[in-house]
């Protein structure tokens, strides 16, 4: 089958009943519950590729946990309170990449926890910044074209999902870029005071200050997959 010539969000629904399959299926992953035997994955590519995203996402969370204590501690709620809500959104992508590897019979191993090195709270929220664009507009599009001829259609779901939330916020991305190196000070009191409350869908990842009324924008299931992140003490 051919690639289309352009990436997209996703326009296709994935049900509620597909993810809560694949919640099972992870936790007879997790739990040993696969036999040793079982056969390989019939999708070896599509394996080996929610393998690195997976790892590649539980490395964002943990950088994005410890940023968010960095802040904490030099005094940038808003900030510290952005990355716990970041972090918890790559934390549904990394565990929505290991379902898919649970669903192709495939041994889910631990992610190790990487060294995080955090400098200043400047500085991490710079790094963060080029990270997010780096993944809208490269990472997403790659990965999604290495699984795309295997056609897997709830790993293609799972890739789509986590670029559409990160595509969200490019926007406000490409200001904390433009601003930060020089106004640093000034970026931090503006989030500081328009920070409300975020919410992550549980499903998808994505990041909302309201939850939706209907349903989730990016994944279209009910608003009731959305949980409230509590702002660092």
């Amino acid at each position: 089958m051919r690639a289309p010539t352009r990436f997209a969000p996703p326009r296709h629904r994935c049900s509620r009943r597909h993810w809560l399959t694949h919640v099972g299926a992870w936790s007879l992953a997790t739990a040993g519950g696969l036999p040793a035997s079982a056969r390989a994955a019939p999708y070896p590519i599509t394996a080996a590729a929610m393998r690195d995203a997976q790892v590649a996402e539980m490395g964002v969370y943990y950088r994005y946990t410890e940023f968010g204590r960095r802040a904490q501690q030099e005094g940038y709620r808003g900030i510290a309170y952005l990355f716990v809500a970041f972090a918890a959104a790559e934390l549904v992508h990394a565990g929505n990449f290991g379902r898919i590897q649970a669903r192709l019979n495939v041994e889910v191993a631990p992610v190790p926890r990487p060294e995080v090195k955090a400098g200043s709270t400047r500085d991490n929220l710079m790094v963060a910044a080029d990270g997010e664009i780096r993944s809208v507009d490269e990472y997403y599009p790659k990965l999604l074209e290495r699984v795309r001829p295997e056609g897997h259609a709830d790993a293609m779901a799972a890739i789509n999902f986590a670029w559409a939330t990160e595509q969200r916020h490019r926007d406000k991305i490409r200001q904390v870029q433009r601003w930060s190196p020089t106004f640093f000070e000034q970026v931090a009191k503006a989030i500081d005071k328009k920070t409300g409350q975020y919410h992550v869908c549980q499903l998808c990842g994505c990041t909302l200050h309201l939850v939706p009324a209907d349903a989730c924008p990016v994944c279209k299931e009910p608003p009731r997959h959305y949980r409230h992140i509590e702002p660092p003490a």
